[in-house]
Protein backbone atom coordinates (compact mmCIF):
# COMPACT_ATOMS: atom_id res chain seq x y z
CA UNK A 1 0.00 0.00 0.00
CA UNK A 2 1.23 3.50 -0.83
CA UNK A 3 1.30 5.41 2.46
CA UNK A 4 0.20 8.57 0.69
CA UNK A 5 -2.92 6.87 -0.60
CA UNK A 6 -6.22 8.16 0.77
CA UNK A 7 -8.34 5.98 3.02
CA UNK A 8 -11.84 4.90 2.13
CA UNK A 9 -14.66 4.92 4.62
CA UNK A 10 -14.14 2.37 7.36
CA UNK A 11 -16.19 1.22 10.32
CA UNK A 12 -14.26 1.43 13.57
CA UNK A 13 -14.76 -0.69 16.66
CA UNK A 14 -13.52 -0.15 20.17
CA UNK A 15 -14.18 -0.72 23.84
CA UNK A 16 -16.19 1.92 25.68
CA UNK A 17 -18.40 2.10 28.76
CA UNK A 18 -21.56 0.09 28.20
CA UNK A 19 -24.76 1.97 27.56
CA UNK A 20 -27.21 2.22 30.41
CA UNK A 21 -30.12 1.27 28.20
CA UNK A 22 -31.16 -2.39 28.43
CA UNK A 23 -31.40 -2.37 24.65
CA UNK A 24 -27.80 -1.23 24.18
CA UNK A 25 -25.93 -2.67 21.24
CA UNK A 26 -23.66 -5.63 21.56
CA UNK A 27 -19.87 -5.27 21.43
CA UNK A 28 -19.96 -5.81 17.67
CA UNK A 29 -21.88 -2.59 17.08
CA UNK A 30 -19.89 0.10 15.25
CA UNK A 31 -18.69 2.90 17.49
CA UNK A 32 -18.08 5.46 14.80
CA UNK A 33 -17.00 6.12 11.24
CA UNK A 34 -13.73 7.34 9.79
CA UNK A 35 -13.92 8.97 6.38
CA UNK A 36 -11.39 10.27 3.89
CA UNK A 37 -11.93 13.80 5.13
CA UNK A 38 -10.72 12.78 8.58
CA UNK A 39 -7.42 11.35 7.38
CA UNK A 40 -5.42 13.90 5.42
CA UNK A 41 -2.23 12.84 3.68
CA UNK A 42 0.53 15.10 2.42
CA UNK A 43 4.10 14.72 1.29
CA UNK A 44 5.19 15.47 4.83
CA UNK A 45 3.22 12.54 6.20
CA UNK A 46 0.01 12.12 8.09
CA UNK A 47 -2.04 14.85 9.67
CA UNK A 48 -3.98 13.04 12.35
CA UNK A 49 -7.62 13.91 12.67
CA UNK A 50 -8.03 13.57 16.40
CA UNK A 51 -6.22 11.99 19.30
CA UNK A 52 -9.40 10.79 20.99
CA UNK A 53 -10.35 8.65 18.01
CA UNK A 54 -6.88 7.14 17.85
CA UNK A 55 -7.03 6.53 21.58
CA UNK A 56 -10.15 4.43 21.01
CA UNK A 57 -8.33 2.48 18.30
CA UNK A 58 -5.36 1.90 20.60
CA UNK A 59 -7.72 0.62 23.29
CA UNK A 60 -9.15 -1.84 20.80
CA UNK A 61 -5.72 -3.14 19.83
CA UNK A 62 -4.44 -3.24 23.43
CA UNK A 63 -7.43 -4.46 25.47
CA UNK A 64 -5.34 -5.33 28.53
CA UNK A 65 -3.54 -2.00 28.75
CA UNK A 66 -4.49 1.10 30.73
CA UNK A 67 -5.24 3.09 27.58
CA UNK A 68 -8.62 1.32 27.52
CA UNK A 69 -9.68 3.19 30.67
CA UNK A 70 -7.95 6.47 29.88
CA UNK A 71 -10.30 9.45 30.08
CA UNK A 72 -13.21 7.04 30.48
CA UNK A 73 -13.17 5.20 33.81
CA UNK A 74 -13.98 7.33 36.84
CA UNK A 75 -11.47 7.94 39.62
CA UNK A 76 -14.14 8.49 42.27
CA UNK A 77 -17.10 6.23 41.55
CA UNK A 78 -19.30 8.26 43.90
CA UNK A 79 -18.93 11.36 41.75
CA UNK A 80 -19.91 12.13 38.17
CA UNK A 81 -17.43 12.91 35.45
CA UNK A 82 -16.84 16.62 34.97
CA UNK A 83 -15.77 18.97 32.24
CA UNK A 84 -13.32 21.60 33.44
CA UNK A 85 -11.98 24.62 31.60
CA UNK A 86 -8.50 26.13 31.74
CA UNK A 87 -8.98 29.84 31.11
CA UNK A 88 -5.33 30.58 30.32
CA UNK A 89 -5.12 27.78 27.72
CA UNK A 90 -8.75 28.21 26.61
CA UNK A 91 -9.13 24.44 26.65
CA UNK A 92 -11.73 22.14 28.18
CA UNK A 93 -10.86 18.70 29.50
CA UNK A 94 -12.42 15.74 31.26
CA UNK A 95 -12.08 15.49 35.04
CA UNK A 96 -12.67 12.66 37.53
CA UNK A 97 -11.43 10.25 34.88
CA UNK A 98 -8.35 8.07 34.96
CA UNK A 99 -5.36 8.90 32.77
CA UNK A 100 -3.05 6.15 31.63
CA UNK A 101 0.00 8.40 31.25
CA UNK A 102 1.33 6.28 28.39
CA UNK A 103 3.50 8.18 25.93
CA UNK A 104 3.75 5.12 23.69
CA UNK A 105 0.20 3.81 23.31
CA UNK A 106 -2.07 6.76 24.12
CA UNK A 107 -2.14 9.67 21.64
CA UNK A 108 -4.01 11.89 24.10
CA UNK A 109 -1.53 11.48 26.96
CA UNK A 110 1.41 11.46 24.55
CA UNK A 111 0.55 14.92 23.27
CA UNK A 112 0.46 16.46 26.72
CA UNK A 113 3.48 14.62 28.12
CA UNK A 114 5.75 15.25 25.15
CA UNK A 115 4.89 18.95 25.10
CA UNK A 116 5.89 19.22 28.75
CA UNK A 117 9.06 17.18 28.18
CA UNK A 118 9.89 19.54 25.33
CA UNK A 119 9.55 22.48 27.69
CA UNK A 120 11.87 20.76 30.18
CA UNK A 121 14.50 20.29 27.49
CA UNK A 122 14.05 23.83 26.25
CA UNK A 123 14.63 25.17 29.75
CA UNK A 124 17.60 22.83 30.24
CA UNK A 125 19.31 23.96 27.02
CA UNK A 126 18.67 27.64 27.77
CA UNK A 127 19.90 27.38 31.36
CA UNK A 128 23.01 25.45 30.32
CA UNK A 129 23.92 27.99 27.66
CA UNK A 130 23.16 31.14 29.65
CA UNK A 131 23.83 30.32 33.30
CA UNK A 132 26.62 27.78 32.77
CA UNK A 133 28.11 29.25 29.57
CA UNK A 134 27.96 25.79 28.00
CA UNK A 135 27.39 24.40 24.53
CA UNK A 136 25.31 21.54 23.15
CA UNK A 137 25.70 18.87 20.49
CA UNK A 138 23.38 16.20 19.13
CA UNK A 139 24.71 12.69 18.66
CA UNK A 140 22.64 10.14 16.73
CA UNK A 141 23.46 6.42 16.90
CA UNK A 142 21.89 3.94 14.50
CA UNK A 143 22.62 0.48 13.11
CA UNK A 144 21.73 -1.90 10.30
CA UNK A 145 18.59 -4.04 10.64
CA UNK A 146 16.32 -6.32 8.65
CA UNK A 147 12.61 -7.04 8.41
CA UNK A 148 13.08 -10.48 10.00
CA UNK A 149 14.21 -8.99 13.34
CA UNK A 150 11.67 -8.33 16.09
CA UNK A 151 11.56 -4.90 17.72
CA UNK A 152 12.02 -6.34 21.20
CA UNK A 153 15.20 -8.12 20.17
CA UNK A 154 16.55 -5.02 18.42
CA UNK A 155 15.87 -2.82 21.45
CA UNK A 156 17.59 -5.26 23.81
CA UNK A 157 20.70 -5.37 21.63
CA UNK A 158 20.60 -1.62 21.01
CA UNK A 159 20.58 -0.96 24.76
CA UNK A 160 23.48 -3.39 25.21
CA UNK A 161 25.48 -1.75 22.40
CA UNK A 162 24.96 1.70 23.92
CA UNK A 163 26.15 0.47 27.32
CA UNK A 164 29.27 -1.11 25.76
CA UNK A 165 29.92 2.09 23.80
CA UNK A 166 29.75 4.42 26.81
CA UNK A 167 31.79 2.11 29.04
CA UNK A 168 34.61 1.83 26.50
CA UNK A 169 37.66 3.67 27.84
CA UNK A 170 38.48 5.22 24.47
CA UNK A 171 34.95 6.61 24.19
CA UNK A 172 35.19 8.15 27.66
CA UNK A 173 38.48 9.79 26.72
CA UNK A 174 37.08 11.19 23.46
CA UNK A 175 33.91 12.56 25.06
CA UNK A 176 35.95 14.18 27.81
CA UNK A 177 38.23 15.73 25.19
CA UNK A 178 35.12 17.06 23.41
CA UNK A 179 34.00 18.74 26.64
CA UNK A 180 30.95 16.52 27.28
CA UNK A 181 29.86 16.60 30.93
CA UNK A 182 26.17 15.62 30.78
CA UNK A 183 23.78 13.82 28.42
CA UNK A 184 20.06 13.38 27.78
CA UNK A 185 19.17 10.27 25.78
CA UNK A 186 16.03 9.52 23.83
CA UNK A 187 15.15 6.84 21.33
CA UNK A 188 13.04 6.97 18.21
CA UNK A 189 11.42 4.08 16.36
CA UNK A 190 10.04 3.99 12.82
CA UNK A 191 9.06 1.18 10.46
CA UNK A 192 9.99 0.92 6.80
CA UNK A 193 11.24 -1.30 3.97
CA UNK A 194 13.89 -2.84 6.22
CA UNK A 195 11.63 -3.39 9.20
CA UNK A 196 11.95 -1.67 12.56
CA UNK A 197 14.41 1.19 12.74
CA UNK A 198 15.22 2.18 16.34
CA UNK A 199 17.95 4.71 17.00
CA UNK A 200 19.21 6.89 19.83
CA UNK A 201 19.44 10.64 20.00
CA UNK A 202 21.80 11.94 22.67
CA UNK A 203 21.78 15.61 23.57
CA UNK A 204 25.26 16.34 24.93
CA UNK A 205 25.90 19.23 27.32
CA UNK A 206 29.46 20.43 26.82
CA UNK A 207 31.74 22.84 28.69
CA UNK A 208 33.17 23.63 25.28
CA UNK A 209 33.10 22.05 21.82
CA UNK A 210 36.14 20.41 20.33
CA UNK A 211 35.40 18.23 17.32
CA UNK A 212 37.71 17.03 14.59
CA UNK A 213 37.32 14.60 11.72
CA UNK A 214 39.60 12.17 13.53
CA UNK A 215 37.57 12.27 16.75
CA UNK A 216 34.33 11.65 14.85
CA UNK A 217 35.96 8.85 12.85
CA UNK A 218 37.22 7.21 16.06
CA UNK A 219 33.78 7.45 17.68
CA UNK A 220 32.16 5.91 14.60
CA UNK A 221 34.57 2.98 14.65
CA UNK A 222 33.97 2.42 18.36
CA UNK A 223 30.18 2.50 17.86
CA UNK A 224 30.47 -0.10 15.08
CA UNK A 225 32.51 -2.36 17.37
CA UNK A 226 29.94 -1.94 20.17
CA UNK A 227 27.11 -2.90 17.82
CA UNK A 228 28.91 -6.05 16.67
CA UNK A 229 29.71 -7.06 20.26
CA UNK A 230 26.03 -6.62 21.16
CA UNK A 231 24.91 -8.89 18.32
CA UNK A 232 23.71 -6.15 15.97
CA UNK A 233 24.57 -5.84 12.31
CA UNK A 234 27.45 -3.42 11.84
CA UNK A 235 26.34 0.05 10.72
CA UNK A 236 28.27 1.87 8.02
CA UNK A 237 30.88 4.50 8.80
CA UNK A 238 28.70 7.02 6.97
CA UNK A 239 25.36 6.35 8.67
CA UNK A 240 26.09 4.67 12.00
CA UNK A 241 27.06 7.79 13.94
CA UNK A 242 26.09 11.37 13.25
CA UNK A 243 27.29 14.40 15.22
CA UNK A 244 25.70 17.84 14.88
CA UNK A 245 26.14 21.11 16.70
CA UNK A 246 23.37 22.83 18.62
CA UNK A 247 22.40 25.15 15.79
CA UNK A 248 20.26 22.59 14.00
CA UNK A 249 22.96 21.61 11.53
CA UNK A 250 20.91 18.92 9.85
CA UNK A 251 17.63 19.43 8.05
CA UNK A 252 16.09 16.80 10.31
CA UNK A 253 16.91 18.76 13.47
CA UNK A 254 16.29 22.19 12.02
CA UNK A 255 12.69 21.27 11.24
CA UNK A 256 11.92 20.46 14.83
CA UNK A 257 14.58 22.12 16.91
CA UNK A 258 16.66 19.94 19.17
CA UNK A 259 13.92 19.65 21.81
CA UNK A 260 11.41 18.36 19.23
CA UNK A 261 13.95 15.93 17.82
CA UNK A 262 14.32 14.27 21.20
CA UNK A 263 10.77 14.22 22.50
CA UNK A 264 8.58 13.74 19.45
CA UNK A 265 10.21 10.64 18.04
CA UNK A 266 7.11 8.44 18.02
CA UNK A 267 4.77 11.24 16.94
CA UNK A 268 6.60 13.20 14.26
CA UNK A 269 6.75 12.23 10.63
CA UNK A 270 8.99 9.42 9.49
CA UNK A 271 11.56 9.98 6.73
CA UNK A 272 11.88 8.23 3.38
CA UNK A 273 8.31 6.83 3.54
CA UNK A 274 8.95 5.23 6.93
CA UNK A 275 6.08 5.13 9.40
CA UNK A 276 6.00 6.28 13.00
CA UNK A 277 4.11 4.17 15.57
CA UNK A 278 1.16 6.56 15.53
CA UNK A 279 1.14 6.39 11.73
CA UNK A 280 0.74 2.63 12.18
CA UNK A 281 -2.07 3.20 14.68
CA UNK A 282 -3.86 5.44 12.18
CA UNK A 283 -3.42 2.92 9.37
CA UNK A 284 -4.64 0.06 11.58
CA UNK A 285 -8.18 1.39 11.28
CA UNK A 286 -8.45 -0.02 7.76
CA UNK A 287 -5.54 -2.38 8.37
CA UNK A 288 -4.40 -2.72 4.78
CA UNK A 289 -0.87 -4.07 4.44
CA UNK A 290 2.07 -1.68 4.64
CA UNK A 291 5.49 -3.10 3.79
CA UNK A 292 3.76 -6.52 3.60
CA UNK A 293 2.64 -6.28 7.24
CA UNK A 294 -0.61 -5.47 9.03
CA UNK A 295 -0.37 -2.06 10.75
CA UNK A 296 -2.41 -3.37 13.68
CA UNK A 297 0.10 -6.15 14.38
CA UNK A 298 3.02 -3.75 14.04
CA UNK A 299 1.50 -1.25 16.47
CA UNK A 300 0.78 -4.00 18.97
CA UNK A 301 4.38 -5.19 18.68
CA UNK A 302 5.63 -1.65 19.24
CA UNK A 303 3.43 -0.98 22.28
CA UNK A 304 4.38 -4.26 23.95
CA UNK A 305 8.10 -3.84 23.19
CA UNK A 306 8.45 -0.32 24.62
CA UNK A 307 6.07 -0.68 27.56
CA UNK A 308 7.64 0.78 30.68
CA UNK A 309 10.47 2.48 28.81
CA UNK A 310 11.33 6.07 29.65
CA UNK A 311 11.08 8.62 26.89
CA UNK A 312 14.10 10.55 28.12
CA UNK A 313 17.05 9.44 30.25
CA UNK A 314 18.94 12.29 31.93
CA UNK A 315 22.47 12.15 33.33
CA UNK A 316 22.47 11.80 37.10
CA UNK A 317 22.28 15.22 38.74
CA UNK A 318 21.57 17.15 35.53
CA UNK A 319 17.96 17.99 36.33
CA UNK A 320 18.92 19.21 39.78
CA UNK A 321 21.80 21.25 38.37
CA UNK A 322 19.52 22.96 35.84
CA UNK A 323 16.60 23.27 38.29
CA UNK A 324 14.27 20.99 36.34
CA UNK A 325 11.57 19.47 38.53
CA UNK A 326 11.58 15.67 38.29
CA UNK A 327 8.08 14.48 37.37
CA UNK A 328 6.75 11.16 36.15
CA UNK A 329 4.74 10.81 32.94
CA UNK A 330 1.64 10.16 35.03
CA UNK A 331 2.16 13.40 36.97
CA UNK A 332 2.53 15.36 33.75
CA UNK A 333 -0.63 13.78 32.33
CA UNK A 334 -2.58 14.92 35.39
CA UNK A 335 -1.47 18.55 35.19
CA UNK A 336 -4.48 19.60 33.12
CA UNK A 337 -6.35 19.88 36.42
CA UNK A 338 -4.26 22.86 37.51
CA UNK A 339 -5.93 26.29 37.33
CA UNK A 340 -9.13 24.89 35.83
CA UNK A 341 -12.72 25.77 36.66
CA UNK A 342 -15.57 23.25 36.69
CA UNK A 343 -18.22 23.89 34.04
CA UNK A 344 -20.56 20.91 34.19
CA UNK A 345 -20.99 17.30 35.24
CA UNK A 346 -21.92 14.53 32.82
CA UNK A 347 -24.04 11.59 33.94
CA UNK A 348 -23.17 7.97 33.15
CA UNK A 349 -25.73 7.51 30.40
CA UNK A 350 -24.76 10.64 28.47
CA UNK A 351 -21.07 9.80 28.80
CA UNK A 352 -21.70 6.28 27.53
CA UNK A 353 -23.39 7.77 24.46
CA UNK A 354 -20.49 10.17 23.90
CA UNK A 355 -18.17 7.16 23.94
CA UNK A 356 -20.42 5.00 21.82
CA UNK A 357 -20.65 7.60 19.07
CA UNK A 358 -17.07 8.76 19.58
CA UNK A 359 -18.03 12.32 20.43
CA UNK A 360 -15.96 12.91 23.59
CA UNK A 361 -13.66 15.32 21.78
CA UNK A 362 -16.51 17.12 20.01
CA UNK A 363 -18.27 17.57 23.34
CA UNK A 364 -15.20 19.34 24.76
CA UNK A 365 -14.90 21.52 21.66
CA UNK A 366 -18.58 22.46 21.86
CA UNK A 367 -18.20 23.48 25.49
CA UNK A 368 -15.13 25.57 24.62
CA UNK A 369 -17.02 27.34 21.84
CA UNK A 370 -20.05 27.98 24.05
CA UNK A 371 -17.94 29.33 26.89
CA UNK A 372 -16.01 31.68 24.61
CA UNK A 373 -19.13 32.89 22.79
CA UNK A 374 -21.15 33.41 25.95
CA UNK A 375 -23.81 30.90 24.93
CA UNK A 376 -22.90 28.34 27.55
CA UNK A 377 -25.96 26.21 28.33
CA UNK A 378 -27.82 27.01 25.14
CA UNK A 379 -25.42 26.58 22.25
CA UNK A 380 -23.34 23.94 20.46
CA UNK A 381 -23.17 21.60 23.45
CA UNK A 382 -26.91 21.19 23.71
CA UNK A 383 -27.23 20.77 19.93
CA UNK A 384 -24.64 18.01 20.04
CA UNK A 385 -26.46 16.24 22.88
CA UNK A 386 -29.75 16.43 21.01
CA UNK A 387 -28.05 15.01 17.92
CA UNK A 388 -26.62 12.09 19.89
CA UNK A 389 -29.92 11.35 21.64
CA UNK A 390 -31.69 11.32 18.26
CA UNK A 391 -29.09 8.90 16.90
CA UNK A 392 -29.57 6.65 19.91
CA UNK A 393 -33.35 6.78 19.63
CA UNK A 394 -33.07 5.75 15.97
CA UNK A 395 -30.64 2.95 16.83
CA UNK A 396 -32.89 1.56 19.55
CA UNK A 397 -35.90 1.60 17.25
CA UNK A 398 -33.93 -0.40 14.67
CA UNK A 399 -32.85 -3.10 17.14
CA UNK A 400 -36.22 -3.30 18.88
Amino acid sequence: MNINQGMSMSTFYGENPSLSSPKSAKNSQPLGIFTKSQVIHSQQGFQRFHNFLLQDQSAKLLPRERVGNCLKKRIDKDKLREVKYNESRKKAHWANVQRCGSIWSCPVCAKQITEKRREELKKAVNTWQTSHDGSIQLLTLTFSHSKSESLKSLLERQKKAYKIFLETTKVKVILKKMGVVHKVRSFEVTYGDNGWHPHFHILMFNKYILVSADLKKNLSELWIKACVRAGLSAPSMKHGLDLRDGEYASEYVSKWGIEHELTKGHIKKGKHNSLTPFDLLQLSIEDLDVFQKKPSKLFQEFAISVKGARQLVWSRGLKQLLEIEDKTDEELAEETENEAISLRTVDEYIFSLLCHYQKRHQFLKAIEDDWESGSFGSGSTEKLLIEILELETKRLSEVA
